[in-house]
């Protein structure tokens, strides 16, 4: 039986927003996942109980400021697991990463200024104008990598988020 890394890319057009999302997983004889990505805005509404509450939906139309959460789901299509799934997705361009904002059950983030290079953010530097080093602002991401850390089963799928605000 042979295995191959299989790589496919994904594009995802919503209003302006544009996002690209690239996946690598072990398959054998085809690739094993599938990738659906979506642009979300939250919106507020009453409940059955009178209560305010917010709900997800597609965006009709965002403006600058506006928050986007961008929800990537990865499914396994084939009859046995899938290992080491990982999902790069650059921030949108013309959108800035919101703070501790992406999340995905099972898996570990890194993230990059670059797109190049990935790692924890703790472990990402920027120089200063005095040559000091700090850790990134949030805005200065360009791009999140999450890798599951177990397989994910035939016909499970696994999700991944986080959220970017319009500049």
């Amino acid at each position: 039986m042979k295995t191959r890394s299989n790589s496919r890319h994904f594009i995802l057009l919503s209003s302006m927003l544009i996002g690209v999302i690239d996946v690598h997983a072990q398959a054998v004889d085809k690739p094993c996942v599938e990738l659906n990505s979506e642009a979300k805005v939250e919106q507020p509404y009453t409940n059955a109980q009178g209560k305010k509450a917010t709900r997800l939906v597609a965006p009709d139309k965002v403006i600058p400021g506006s928050q986007v959460i961008y929800i990537i789901t990865a499914k396994n299509v084939c009859d046995k697991p899938a290992s080491n799934v990982v999902v790069n997705n650059p921030v949108p361009e013309h959108m800035s990463y919101v703070a501790n904002s992406a999340s995905g059950t099972g898996t570990d983030i890194t993230y990059s200024l670059d797109n190049k290079t990935f790692a924890r953010l703790d472990a990402l530097t920027v120089k200063n104008a005095d040559g000091s080093n700090r850790v990134p602002h949030a805005e200065e991401i360009m791009g999140i990598r999450w890798v599951f850390t177990t397989p994910i089963n035939a016909g499970q799928t696994g999700a991944v988020r986080f959220r970017a605000t319009v500049k």
